[in-house]
């Protein structure tokens, strides 16, 4: 775990770091980092585990891939997707642990 500092920190790193966090924060786009914290998913995968239109789904997908929360691969017809920034991870299970 990172240590605390008192020092501020520098514009630049705390508009990322603002991006990122609004990137995460919507109910679909938290429930997406909640599965791909388990490994890489297909869109339909997704799909299906969310129960939502494959339209929002990469409508979601797409926000979180342009805020570099995601990376994608495709094999043929089939995209695929998993967590880029890994410090999401420390995020998600801080959040689940005070719920």
């Amino acid at each position: 775990m990172a240590r605390l500092s008192t020092k501020l920190i520098k514009e630049e790193p705390l508009e990322k770091m603002a991006e990122t966090l609004k990137a995460i924060a919507h109910p679909v786009r938290l429930q997406i980092v909640n599965i791909l914290m388990k490994g890489e998913s297909s869109v339909g995968d997704l799909v299906k585990t969310l129960g939502t239109k494959q339209s929002l789904t990469s409508q979601q997908l797409s926000i979180l891939k342009s805020r570099g929360v995601l990376k994608s691969r495709r094999n043929g017809n089939v995209v695929f997707y998993s967590l880029h920034n890994t410090g999401i991870k420390n995020i998600m299970a801080s959040i689940l642990a005070e719920i």
